[in-house]
């Protein structure tokens, strides 16, 4: 991975349009689809009774007005209809530029990491593990977007190509050192599900501000605006970590039974990932 990163920052808007765009195209968004239905299938059978196999399509949502959080959520759901659909927005410029200021504390340490910010690799993970949720059955009024919607983020990175994949879990574990580190160390249950719910309210009261560059710029560079919502993105990301960690300790001859249990059990269950996220060791 290069040292320097591509994609935007505080100083990549000109004259109101993202100086470095990140688009993602038609083409691209078929294509990352396709992967994750394909790559889905044995996660699915081992998903069992959960599962709910369907085809599943993208969407770009160009106006505006459709956009579920204006520009911060790069992809969402809606099973509504056959072929279930993953809409998605046209460019992840704002999105990666979010991702960029939560990490940064990461990035300061390893620089080199930021790199994985400059290809596709995020906007990948943002539709292929979409496409995974859309086919399976979960908690119904408990689901949460950190605990339970880090197991479908963990296999959209798992399904990454190298040097990606090593390079991103490589973050999210650093991510998980990062805040582990802090003085005020990991937040509880109860501050994450604050945060939680904190975030998604900022996300529909703040999602005007994201669609012109020059409104960006100011939201960008107002941290006390996006506390809640940075906070959010780091403890999904250390979410994530936290899954890696276990996987990875894994014999091989495991691992199979470990997809088994995350799919089939632990992703419906309403306490998913609390051990682990209590567990700090």
């Amino acid at each position: 991975m290069n040292r320097h990163s591509e994609a935007v920052r505080e100083d990549d808007l000109e004259e109101g349009r993202w100086k470095h765009p990140t688009p993602v195209t038609a083409e691209l968004a078929s294509t990352w689809v396709d992967k994750g239905r394909r790559l889905s299938i044995p996660m699915l059978e081992l998903a069992g009774p959960v599962a709910d196999p369907a085809t599943v399509v993208p969407q770009v949502v160009e106006k505006e007005s459709e956009r579920l959080y204006g520009n911060f959520m790069l992809a969402w759901l809606d099973n509504s209809s056959e072929p279930r659909v993953v809409n998605h927005l046209p460019d992840a410029a704002f999105f990666l530029q979010l991702l960029d200021l939560t990490y940064g504390p990461v990035f300061e340490l390893r620089p080199e990491l930021r790199s994985l910010l400059s290809g596709t690799s995020r906007p990948e993970m943002s539709l292929t593990n979409d496409v995974l949720q859309i086919q399976l059955g979960t908690v119904q009024g408990n689901y949460s977007m950190i605990r339970h919607h880090a197991l479908m983020l963990f296999y959209a990175a798992l399904w990454l190509d190298e040097p990606e994949r090593s390079g991103w879990f490589d973050l999210y574990d650093q991510l998980v050192t990062y805040v582990d580190g802090r003085p005020e160390g990991r937040p509880s249950l109860e501050q994450i599900g604050l945060t939680e719910s904190g975030a998604f309210e900022d996300f529909a009261a703040l999602s005007g501000r994201t669609l012109t560059a020059p409104e960006a710029r100011q939201l960008l560079n107002d941290p006390e605006a996006l506390k809640r919502i940075i906070d959010y993105q780091l403890y999904a990301a250390v979410a994530i970590g936290l899954l890696w960690r276990e996987y990875r300790a894994l014999p091989e001859d495991l691992r199979e039974g470990w997809h088994r249990e995350q799919l089939s059990r632990g992703y419906v269950s309403p306490d998913y990932l609390e051990d682990n996220w209590l567990n700090k060791e």
